[in-house]
């Protein structure tokens, strides 16, 4: 939906196709929420979509990191570098009826909904796919459909796979003490436990992606278990919680596509690269590529190229390589380092934190490129 709208902005004509009704697109429900970086709220503001979600978003001034409980912090803060907050966490059901609302406004944009592909065809000139409801004709086709995405089975782009044999609890609590605009990550062998400051002007809200290994997950769905050791990790960072909602659990893996286009079929966001929420950067790293997308299809097309043609694709590769594979890797690495107990490692890991910590341009470069703002294109 973002690319439909950086491109629509332009009044290129676009389709879009989804196997969902819109009845059932209008009312999905998601319990989670999503980390908007400051770089992608000025991508969202250019399409005229963030004034509208910036009213329910909740700013992020501070992020809090340390490994277990007792162990060494380290504090990132908006102020130190004069750019506005470090980011947002907004509620995804609200995300997505914004960019629905302004999808189907847009005049330029076509959504066609209980869409079943039963074959894509492609060639020198363009590429056809074959569905339930006819025959459709396009220069380009853009995979945007997620973790499992059938357009990269469609245009057989091969990836990368790892299960991480971990599970992320998603749910909301209301604790005692406010958040003042607090992010706070704690890293524990099993994984983090990450705790969102949520918009709410009535009660303390946080969101929480708790991460733990997957065989400890029917265990903790006892609802004792769960309350009393999700408590213990927690060591009432916001004072006593009040309430906890039903979580909703996810199986942690990564997808990785080796190439990003093949023929006339480029993959964006999570169908090109679905990453851990370690870092809760995988919805931005989505919008990054629809803004290089969109820049250089909105380029050719003033030139009056072909939009499919492999040259422009490789174009908008080159564009995203450093930077894709940056995040995928980080926060692969990321993960594996911290999700172990060993001596040796720990040792490691503190003194690595402790190091980074005294470094000042370390830590203005780490929270530049988390929020957006480092350029890694070329």
């Amino acid at each position: 939906m973002t690319l439909a709208l950086i491109l629509s902005n332009q009044k290129i004509k676009v389709t879009i196709v989804d196997k969902n009704s819109k009845k059932n697109l209008s009312k999905f429900k998601d319990k989670r929420t999503s980390a908007i970086s400051q770089g992608s709220t000025r991508l969202l503001k250019n399409i005229g979509i963030w004034e509208k979600i910036k009213k329910n978003a909740q700013p992020i001034n501070k992020i809090k990191v340390s490994e277990g409980l007792n162990g060494f912090k380290i504090n990132f803060n908006s102020h130190s570098l004069n750019e506005g907050p470090l980011g947002f966490i907004v509620d995804n059901q609200f995300l997505k009826k914004i960019f629905f609302e302004k999808i189907n406004d847009s005049i330029y944009v076509d959504f066609i909904d209980d869409f079943e592909i039963k074959e894509i065809r492609q060639n020198e000139n363009n590429a056809s796919i074959y569905s339930n409801k006819g025959k459709f004709n396009a220069q380009l086709l853009v995979g945007a459909d997620g973790r499992y995405s059938k357009m990269r089975y469609f245009a057989n782009i091969k990836s990368f796979f790892h299960d991480y044999k971990q599970v992320a609890f998603v749910f909301s609590i209301i604790h005692d003490k406010p958040h003042n605009s607090s992010a706070i990550e704690i890293f524990f062998p099993s994984g983090p436990l990450a705790l969102l400051p949520m918009l709410n002007k009535k009660r303390n809200e946080s969101s929480v992606v708790w991460t733990v290994e997957a065989y400890k997950k029917n265990e903790l769905l006892n609802s004792n278990n769960f309350k009393k050791e999700f408590i213990k990790n927690y060591a009432n960072v916001f004072g006593n919680i009040k309430k906890i909602s039903k979580p909703v659990i996810y199986n942690l893996n990564i997808f990785s596509c080796y190439e990003y286009f093949k023929k006339r079929t480029v993959l964006i966001g999570d169908a090109c690269q679905a990453i851990h929420p370690i870092a809760g950067q995988g919805l931005n790293l989505g919008f990054r590529d629809a803004l290089q997308l969109g820049k250089v299809l909105i380029e050719s097309k003033n030139l009056g190229l072909d939009l499919g043609s492999h040259s422009i694709l490789n174009d908008y590769t080159l564009k995203r390589l450093v930077d894709k594979n940056l995040l995928v890797q980080a926060t692969h690495r990321l993960n594996k380092l911290f999700s172990n107990n060993s001596f040796l490692m720990r040792k490691f890991r503190d003194t690595g934190l402790r190091i980074f910590n005294k470094s000042d341009f370390l830590k203005r470069q780490s929270m530049l490129f988390a929020m957006g703002l480092r350029n890694f294109d070329f």
